[in-house]
C-alpha cells in the first residue's frame, strides 16, 4: 500500500470516528447548554436506539436504513416520556441531579440486559464486505453510509437551530432562560423540545453504530466517555466546540491506530485532552 492510498484511508477512517463522535455528543451538548443537565444517561440511550433498530430489523424485517426512521419517532417518544416523568422533575435539584441521571443509566442498562442479556449483538447491514472503490482507494461502504448519514444529521440540526424559530428559542434560552422568559418564551416547553431532541439524536448514533459494531447493554460506557470527551474540549454548551472537538478527536485517533494497537490509540485523544485543558480549561470555545 502506497502512502497516498494510506493517507486517504486514515482521512476516511477519521471522518467515519468523528462523525459518530459529533453525533453522540451534540445532543449531550444542547441539553446541557439548554437544561444545565449533565445527562450521564446519555449513553444508554445509544444503546437503547441499537436495541430498537435490531428489533425493527430482525423482527419486522426492515431494510437497516429504512428502520433509522421509525428508531427516530421511537426514541423521540421515549424522550417525551422520560421528560415528562422524570427530567421534568431534576431541573431544580442543583448538582443532585447527577446521581439522578446516573441512577438512570444503571435502570435503562439492567432492563436492557434482562431483556436481551449480556451476549453481543449486531444489527445485519446486508452489505457485508462491500466497498467503496475509486481508483485505487477502497473504503467500506457501510462506514461510508454511517458517516454520510451521521454528518447529514448534524448538519440538519445545525441548520435547524439557526434557521428554525424554534431553533431560535433553544438558543436563546441557552443563552439566558430568564431573558428568554421575560421575551415570553416557554423555558419549559423548549427544554422539553430539546431534551427530545437530544434523546432521538441519541438514538440513532447507536442504531448506526449497531450497523457497524456489535454492542451490548452495558457498551454505553465506551460511548459516555467520548461524548463527555468531545463535549470539555470543545467547551461545555458549545456546538461548534462539539463539531471542532469531534473531528480533532475523530482525526487523532486513526491518526495514531497507524502506530498503536487499536484500544490504545483512544488514550492518545485524551492525553491530548488533558494538555488542551491545562492551557485552556474552559475548553476550545465558550458556549455560543
Amino acid at each position: 500500500m502506497d502512502y497516498s492510498t494510506l493517507a486517504v484511508q486514515l482521512f476516511l477512517t477519521g471522518i467515519f470516528l468523528s462523525s459518530l463522535y459529533i453525533l453522540v455528543t451534540f445532543g449531550l451538548t444542547m441539553i446541557f447548554g439548554v437544561m444545565e443537565i449533565v445527562n450521564f444517561a446519555h449513553a444508554s440511550f445509544a444503546i437503547l436506539g441499537g436495541y430498537a433498530c435490531l428489533l425493527a430489523v430482525t423482527s419486522m424485517g426492515m431494510d437497516p436504513f429504512v428502520a433509522l426512521v421509525p428508531v427516530v419517532a421511537f426514541m423521540a417518544l421515549i424522550g417525551w416520556l422520560t421528560f415528562e416523568f422524570f427530567a421534568r422533575y431534576t431541573l431544580d435539584v442543583g448538582d443532585a441531579h447527577v446521581v439522578h441521571y446516573y441512577a438512570l443509566l444503571l435502570i435503562i442498562s439492567n432492563i436492557l440486559a434482562l431483556i436481551f442479556g449480556l451476549d453481543y449483538k449486531f444489527v445485519p447491514s446486508g452489505l457485508g464486505y462491500s466497498q467503496i472503490e475509486i481508483g485505487p482507494f477502497k473504503y467500506p461502504l457501510l462506514k461510508f453510509i454511517v458517516a454520510i448519514i451521521s454528518l447529514a444529521t448534524v448538519a440538519g440540526l445545525s441548520l435547524y437551530l439557526k434557521k428554525s424559530v424554534i431553533g431560535k428559542k433553544i438558543r436563546a434560552v441557552s443563552q439566558s432562560k430568564e431573558s428568554a422568559e421575560i421575551m415570553g418564551i416557554d423555558s419549559l416547553k423548549i427544554r422539553r423540545i430539546t431534551w427530545i431532541i437530544g434523546v432521538s439524536s441519541a438514538g440513532l448514533m447507536g442504531a448506526l453504530v449497531g450497523l457497524v459494531n456489535p454492542f451490548s447493554p452495558y457498551a454505553g460506557t465506551t460511548y459516555l466517555i467520548v461524548a463527555f470527551s468531545v463535549a470539555i474540549l470543545g467547551g461545555m454548551g458549545s456546538l461548534f466546540g462539539t463539531i471542532v472537538a469531534g473531528f480533532i478527536i475523530g482525526m487523532t485517533e486513526s491518526l495514531f491506530s497507524l502506530f498503536l494497537p487499536s484500544q490504545i490509540s483512544p488514550v492518545v485523544a485524551f492525553v491530548f485532552i488533558i494538555g488542551v485543558l491545562m492551557v485552556k480549561p474552559e475548553g476550545l470555545f465558550s458556549r455560543a
